[in-house]
């Protein structure tokens, strides 16, 4: 956002399932694992501190709050939806979301896991609903998606996805991975296209760990 002034706002439409509206369980690997230094917040005080106290004690939702305050000092972000997701809910869901997109945002649609499967959960986003909010977006916003990687080798994975996509939006996808999670970004606009290669270009050169592509 601050690399690309050209954007108004964020909008981080967080899709928390009902399971992790409690108290979050975090898995005693995670637990043990060292934070990744080339992360990012890593290198971040105040995120850094936020991400330690959310592997100890936080909840999804108190995650989710302490992340849109501190971003709400920063004047870039809007959090939609703090209650549950359900697979049943769903057209209820996004149907609230889709009004209140605001022109040149940065929109984050963080499911569980990711896009769908053959059998999708309410840990998915479907291909209908990324179709849905990808054609309701102006040209100077950038839709991004989380996607957990499965167990499958990850740069066919990759390419199967951004075919996916493309085939359901007539987007081609720009991505970046840290070989634990990748991100795919959609951008209508073809030279905000170009600039969102060049930044993510030299935000791989600043954390080695990272590495982005078109997938066009």
């Amino acid at each position: 956002m601050k690399a690309l002034p050209v954007f108004d706002s964020f909008t981080f439409i967080p899709m928390l399932t009902e399971e992790d509206a409690g108290k979050k369980k975090v898995p005693q690997e995670i637990l043990k694992k060292p934070q990744n230094s080339a992360r990012p917040a890593a290198r971040t005080r105040i995120l850094s501190a936020i991400w330690s106290a959310y592997r100890k004690s936080m909840t999804d939702l108190e995650y989710f709050q302490t992340i849109s305050a501190y971003f709400k000092k920063e004047n870039i972000v809007g959090v939609l939806h703090d209650h549950p997701f359900s697979h049943e809910g769903r057209d209820r869901y996004f149907g609230n979301v889709l009004p209140h997109l605001q022109k040149k945002p940065v929109i984050f649609l963080d499911p569980d896991i990711g896009l769908e499967e053959s059998k999708p959960t309410k840990k998915h986003l479907l291909f209908e609903e990324l179709k849905k909010i990808s054609g309701k977006i102006d040209p100077q916003s950038v839709l991004m998606i989380y996607q957990h990687f499965p167990r499958e080798k990850h740069e066919g994975y990759i390419r199967r996805r951004c075919s996916e996509i493309h085939a359901a939006t007539g987007i081609h996808p720009v991505t970046i991975t840290d070989n634990e999670i990748v991100f795919f970004y959609l951008i209508k606009n073809p030279r905000l296209h170009q600039t969102i290669e060049d930044v993510f270009s030299l935000f791989a050169d600043t954390y080695p760990a990272r590495s982005s592509r078109n997938c066009e």
